[in-house]
């Protein structure tokens, strides 16, 4: 009988295997090798990663090796016919267990199972760790030998044992990055249909994503650009005050209030106000700490904002009048525009704007600019 790596060999050859198992959390395709190797490992025919749930009888292969369609196929046939899995009470976390403490060799040979599936394989040992219960089933470790093998001993089984530790860790971490990651994207591709440039960065302005909206705002440099990786106002007088905006609201990401910022754009495009807000924080592989991140929202530089809907408005019951030469204020237009574009004279503006000043108790057009980027949560 072929026996399991001894002497010197079997050290290495399990520490190279541990390492794989932990490499594979990373990336699910390395599992077929993983599996590849615990099979040459344990001297064993097939190695599969499977789930079985009890409520329903049916098999869900994860990976195997040698990679084989149609043996997955066909077993999963027979799945609610498989005489291993009669009492899902056997199958405990972390228990390691061999096909004859589930049912003698004998009754198994009486098996349509046995028949129909591992005799024309000529296969008949078997070798399971179990890796996690859940609800309804488990996911478990299979390894098969032949039948002229011998059976899986002491040695064999205590092999499996300290190996399915590490397969039960790399698998869980695995799992938990996956729904973490999926939950992250489920989440950004929110902000895909939002109107508005949204910029989510870390605490040194390293934009990590951006919504369709952003990504033309960037192209333009209306108020932001890109240096590099980097998030900087597109006017050099304004990067300084951005950057510490950004280092300042990660670095407090308990702050209630957003930090309202007013951007310049090159002529003759409008400035822009910039909303900064704390995003929650991270983990950071290359600082091995967590890290806040910023989301930054851009308001001015794509679309006028609606007045008629504005809660701004109605919340300091501004007039319509009051309320498109707020709106126009917002949007970065200077006195003379908003005059030609409500065709207005530029006296009556500025009598609107005094009047919009004393119901807001704001003193200029950049404090009534941060006001409403607060109050709107459109804009917040």
């Amino acid at each position: 009988m072929a026996r399991i790596g001894s002497g010197m060999d079997a050290p290495r050859s399990a520490a190279s295997l541990v390492r794989a198992i932990h490499g594979a959390s990373l990336s699910a395709a390395e599992w077929p090798d993983v599996l590849e190797r615990l099979r040459s490992h344990l001297d064993a025919q097939v190695a599969s990663l499977s789930y079985h749930d009890f409520t329903s009888g049916s098999d869900s292969l994860l990976f195997e090796s040698p990679d084989d369609a149609s043996f997955s196929q066909e077993m999963a046939a027979f799945s609610a016919r498989n005489p291993w899995f009669l009492s899902s009470q056997d199958y405990v976390p972390g228990r390691v267990m061999t096909g004859d403490e589930l049912i003698s060799n004998a009754n198994l040979r009486r098996t349509d199972f046995y028949r129909g599936f591992l005799k024309p394989r000529g296969l008949l040992h078997l070798l399971c760790g179990v890796v996690v219960q859940r609800a309804r089933g488990v996911h478990f470790l299979s390894i098969y030998r032949a039948e002229d093998q011998g059976a899986f001993d002491d040695q064999a089984r205590s092999e499996l044992g300290m190996l399915l530790e590490h397969v039960t860790l790399s698998l869980e971490s695995q799992w938990r990055w996956q729904e973490a990651n999926d939950l992250a994207r489920a989440l950004l591709a929110l902000t895909d249909h939002d109107a508005n440039p949204l910029i989510l960065v870390t605490a040194e302005g390293e934009a990590i994503h951006r919504n369709p909206a952003a990504e033309q705002l960037l192209q333009r440099c209306i108020g932001v650009r890109l240096e590099g990786s980097r998030l900087v106002a597109a006017s050099a007088a304004d990067q300084r005050l951005l950057r510490e905006t950004i280092a300042r609201v990660a670095r407090d990401d308990a702050a209630v209030a957003p930090s309202v910022l007013t951007l310049a754009s090159a002529p003759p495009a409008p400035p822009v106000v910039a909303v900064v807000r704390p995003a929650g924080q991270v983990f950071t592989r290359q600082v091995g700490s967590r890290r806040g991140l910023v989301m930054v929202t851009i308001r001015g530089g794509h679309a006028a904002h609606d007045a008629s809907s504005c809660i701004f408005a109605r919340q300091y019951e501004l007039t319509a009048a009051q309320a498109k030469v707020g709106a126009l204020v917002f949007a970065g237009q200077s006195l003379a525009m908003i005059s030609q574009t409500l065709n207005l004279s530029e006296n009556t503006v500025r009598s609107h704007l005094k009047q919009i000043f004393q119901k807001t108790g704001t003193h200029g057009q950049m404090e009534l600019v941060h006001l409403h980027a607060r109050v709107c949560p459109a804009l917040s």
